[in-house]
């Protein structure tokens, strides 16, 4: 299907002046530092506005249909810190409705970490690291107020009472990344009312989303297991291994689980009756998205309407492995649009147009829209799917050196691959077309460089391949990659000793 470009807006936005951060990482994206002191509270400092011209919020509502807002964290430091360790994070919100663009929500920088929308869109609930709480901010601004003790999780609203409430993490594990051995939810307007909802094993404080009736959860429980739980403290059901899970929050029953290539989603439908492990699934890429440009990306989170989530990307700065860790000034918000089934985005359009970091949003967008069909225009810079092609056999030769990431990289994963671009000697086996082609294999495995992981420039190498996309034993392994060559497939040398 066609993929749709669109735009808010092309002018940049000029970035405040920076200041010092602590950078972080999280599951699929590297090791979180260890905790910073605490900061000093600090003066507001004041974080560029940009009112867009009227086309900007149109073209948003003329994508989803109606008004949306966003909210994220931006770094004022240095654009590393992508999950809100350091001190030196505002949090951001755009409303399509209000002309004033991109403009703080909180703007005295602090230790904040993942915004969330309430249910009716009219607040958000962020969590501040510096003190360990739950924090609360309408969406106009003003002074926040502290509601719990812990990470907020997810929000949700009771359909039959219409009440809002958040689920909070606490008896934080110490693991990498953060899980929490409790979930206990609280009336977000009496936040003293408290349930405990789950504690039968740790959950990923990222990675948490609940169903419309509140029965079911999409969670890391913990980190790599990915799958859906019933609430209150009912059945774990595992499906799958990844890391930033979600979950529509509709009564779909639909799942997600993100890959160790940070490109794509795995879905699962939970609502079939399928029996366990059978249930159908199928794979949505992610960094296709124009501006991308095939990239990784991070941050995917469904939105409160099912046919939308949000991401942020490219990231192109970070080396060694993990091209997360380096953040980045042109990392963006954006927005995609599913299919009505679900097995594609139909179309993508950015959010945010500035010079700064933005991490870690989240999309509300009003739930009576009609969603638009999508646009007939082709993304120009979409990326073309490659042609997939079945076992071959090659002689060739490594074109580009390419640093061997360590295993400081790629944690907390224990297992990871490199892939390589190779020219094609000699096909030996089957049919390849392509005089070059990328491969990855092992390079680390159980935390241990592989004798077999170096292949500098030049080697030669007899290679029995595969389409990585055929081996879902790979789904959440850490997949590095450096190569900008995404027109070419991708293939798994079998070869058990590399």
């Amino acid at each position: 299907m066609t993929t749709a470009l669109h735009h808010i807006g092309d002018q940049p936005i000029s970035r405040c002046v920076a200041v010092a951060a602590w950078a972080a990482l999280s599951a699929c994206g590297g090791t979180a530092p260890a905790a910073p002191a605490r900061p000093q509270s600090a003066a507001p400092i004041p974080v560029s506005n940009t009112r867009p011209a009227p086309t900007r919020a149109t073209a948003l509502e003329a994508f989803t249909g109606g008004r949306t807002r966003a909210v994220w964290i931006r770094d004022l430091g240095d654009g590393t810190d992508i999950l809100g360790f350091g001190d030196a994070v505002v949090v951001m919100g755009l409303d399509s409705d209000d002309g004033l663009g991109e403009r703080p929500i909180v703007e005295r920088p602090g230790t904040y970490a993942k915004p969330l929308f309430t249910p009716r869109g009219d607040r958000v609930i962020y969590g501040d690291r510096r003190d360990d709480s739950v924090q609360l901010v309408a969406w106009d601004g003003g002074p926040p107020e502290r509601l719990t003790d812990g990470f907020p999780l997810a929000t949700w609203v009771d359909p039959i009472t219409d009440i809002e409430w958040v689920y909070v993490g606490t008896d934080a594990r110490g693991t990498d990344p953060e899980s929490y051995g409790a979930v206990h939810r609280h009336q977000i307007d009496r936040p003293n009312e408290r349930e405990l909802v789950w504690d039968k094993r740790a959950v990923s404080g990222d990675s948490f989303q609940l169903s419309r009736d509140g029965r079911l959860a999409g969670a890391l429980a913990r980190w790599p297991d990915a799958g859906v739980l019933e609430l209150p403290n009912g059945e774990w059901r595992p499906l799958g291994d990844g890391c930033w899970t979600s979950l529509a929050g509709d009564d779909s029953g639909l799942f997600w689980y993100f890959d160790g290539q940070h490109r794509n989603l795995t879905i699962v439908d939970t609502d079939t009756g399928a029996d366990p492990g059978d249930e159908p699934r199928w794979t949505v890429n992610i960094n296709s998205a124009p501006g991308i440009d095939g990239f990784e990306v991070y941050h995917p989170r469904w939105s409160n309407h099912a046919r939308f989530l949000t991401m942020t990307g490219p990231y192109t700065v970070g080396g060694g492995g993990n091209k997360i860790r380096g953040g980045g000034e042109g990392v963006e918000i954006h927005i995609g649009r599913f299919a009505p089934d679900h097995r594609s985005i139909d179309g993508w359009i950015q959010v945010t147009h500035n010079s700064a970091a933005d991490f870690y949003p989240d999309v509300w967008i009003d739930p009576g829209v009609e969603v638009p069909a999508p646009d007939a225009r082709p993304a120009a810079s979409a990326s073309a799917s490659p042609a997939v092609a079945s076992r071959i056999v090659v002689e060739a030769r490594v074109t580009l050196e390419v640093p061997l990431p360590t295993p400081r990289d790629i944690a907390p994963y224990r297992n990871g691959l490199l892939v390589l671009e190779y020219e094609v000697l000699e096909v030996i086996e089957g049919q390849y077309d392509e005089s070059t082609l990328l491969a990855a294999h092992w390079v680390i495995r159980d935390a241990a460089t592989l004798d077999t992981a170096g292949r500098p420039a030049d080697t030669v190498h007899r290679m029995t391949l595969e389409p990585y996309a055929t081996h879902s034993e790979l789904e959440g392994e850490r997949l590095v990659m450096d190569s900008d060559r995404f027109d070419l497939p991708l293939f798994y040398d079998l070869d058990p000793g590399s």
